[in-house]
C-alpha cells in the first residue's frame, strides 16, 4: 500500500514539475520570440490530428472537416476564438450525427 501512494505522489509531483517548466521560463524572459507562439500552435494541431490518420476514414472524417473549416474560417476572418469556437461545435455536431 505504502508504494502505491509513493508512486502517486512522485507521478503528480514530476506532471507537476513538466506543466509548470515553461512558465518559469517564459517568466524569465521579457518578450515571447514569434516563433514560440507558431510553434505552441503547430504542436496543437499536431496533437487533435494525431489519431485522425490512423483510424478508419469514418472515424476521421469529422476530425478533418472541423480542422479545414477552422483552418478556412480563420483565414477569412483572422478571427482565432471565432474559429476554435466554430471548428468545435462542427466536430461535436458531426460526431453528434454519426
Amino acid at each position: 500500500m505504502n508504494k502505491i501512494i509513493v508512486i502517486i505522489i512522485l507521478c503528480a509531483l514530476l506532471t507537476f514539475i513538466l506543466r509548470a517548466t515553461p512558465y518559469f521560463l517564459v517568466n524569465k524572459i521579457e518578450h515571447m520570440p514569434d516563433y514560440l507562439e507558431k510553434l505552441i500552435a503547430d504542436v496543437l494541431v499536431v496533437y487533435c490530428f494525431k489519431d485522425a490518420f490512423f483510424t478508419t476514414p469514418l472515424k476521421s472524417l469529422p476530425a478533418l472537416i472541423a480542422g479545414l473549416v477552422t483552418a478556412i474560417s480563420y483565414k477569412l476572418h483572422h478571427n482565432t476564438t471565432l474559429s476554435i469556437i466554430l471548428g468545435t461545435i462542427l466536430y461535436m455536431g458531426i460526431l453528434h450525427i454519426l
